[in-house]
């Protein structure tokens, strides 16, 4: 085990011919501190590392060269890793949309949550005051007004952004002119 001091030591009055280095285990700068040592730059390097192996404290000194994963009592630390989620690795279709779950994956599917979990209560009701619009995934109500054209140009425009492919947006327009 390496002592912070006697490198400290070995830094300042070895320095120029990197002693420290050969001591802290760093062989590669060690031999290039050797082959420079004439021009004294090594030496100067030499007494910066000095300092800064001086004011170092112990436990960032046993960090960097006594082992990166050791705990103060020196027993080694472990990392205990989870398994990847099976959908980690998987790679989507082509045309499958960001945001959605892989296939085979989504509502009444086993494991998935029901719909409206994680929502607010009342997320979703009709609430007081307001007049009932259909709203996602809901048929309207005989005698309303549904403005087809809008919903058509506003999935036209996902179209256009690339948010939804050409097979989706047929789906989808088929699903809106079926309401009608």
């Amino acid at each position: 085990m390496k002592d912070k001091n006697v490198a400290a030591i070995l830094a300042f009055f070895f320095g120029g011919v990197g002693a420290h280095k050969f001591y802290l285990g760093q062989i590669g700068s060690g031999v290039l501190y050797l082959v420079f040592c004439w021009t004294f730059i090594p030496s100067l390097i030499a007494f910066i590392e000095f300092i800064i192996l001086a004011v170092m404290d112990r436990d960032e000194f046993n960090r960097r060269y006594n082992g990166a994963n050791m705990l103060g009592g020196g027993s080694p630390v472990v990392v205990n890793m989870l398994p990847p989620s099976p959908y980690y690795s998987q790679q989507p279709p082509p045309g499958y949309g960001y945001g959605q779950p892989p296939p085979g994956y989504g509502y009444g599917q086993p494991g998935y949550p029901p719909p409206g979990y994680g929502q607010p209560p009342g997320y979703g009701q009709q609430q007081p005051g307001y007049p009932q619009q259909p709203g996602y995934g809901q048929q309207p109500q005989p005698g309303q007004q549904v403005d087809v054209v809008a919903k058509l140009e506003k999935l036209n425009e996902l179209r256009i952004a690339g948010l939804l492919t050409e097979d989706e947006f047929a789906a989808q327009k088929a699903r809106i002119l079926e309401s009608l």
